[in-house]
């Protein structure tokens, strides 16, 4: 029996109750069955990069200005002129991912004004096991990199 494919519906109002009705009957949206963003299957993409030797792009979050955001940081922003987008590798020699566990200490704010994701990001530090239900492990710049990484 072949896994049939769920690419999420978007709608409002009793459209949208349906769906979520749906989608809890079969199971989808916990954990152990997560609905996968825009239909993005992780590890089909992740093995893809892998055997073709690429590094993964993103084609609904390119790297290109209008991806940054609207008003104080769209395309025309001061904030984002020259703005180069680089790759952690292109960054550092031996870029890590999460070393030695995480702590809300780790987390710094930049010019984005993402505090409610960091603050958001920082509480999960402080329960290990959910932490790692959103951020699995196994997940590095090392060991089979395909410039894709897993959030759930």
């Amino acid at each position: 029996m072949s896994e049939e494919i769920i690419t999420p519906v978007y709608c409002t109002g009793v459209s949208a109750q349906v769906q979520k009705q749906r989608a809890r009957e079969l199971g989808l949206g916990r954990h152990e069955n997560a609905i996968k963003y825009l239909g993005q299957d992780y590890e089909q993409l992740r093995v893809r990069c892998l055997q073709s030797g690429t590094l993964f792009r993103d084609e609904a979050f390119p790297p290109v200005p209008q991806s940054l955001g609207y008003k104080d940081l769209g395309p025309n922003s001061s904030k984002t002129y020259g703005i180069k987008w680089k790759r952690p590798t292109e960054l550092l020699s031996n870029p890590q991912f999460i070393v030695d566990g995480a702590t809300r200490t780790d987390i710094c704010q930049g010019a984005l004004g993402d505090c409610w994701l960091l603050a958001a990001i920082a509480s999960l530090t402080l329960n290990d096991t959910l932490l790692h239900r959103v951020v699995p492990h196994g997940q590095s710049f090392q060991n089979g990199y395909a410039g894709i990484f897993h959030f759930q």
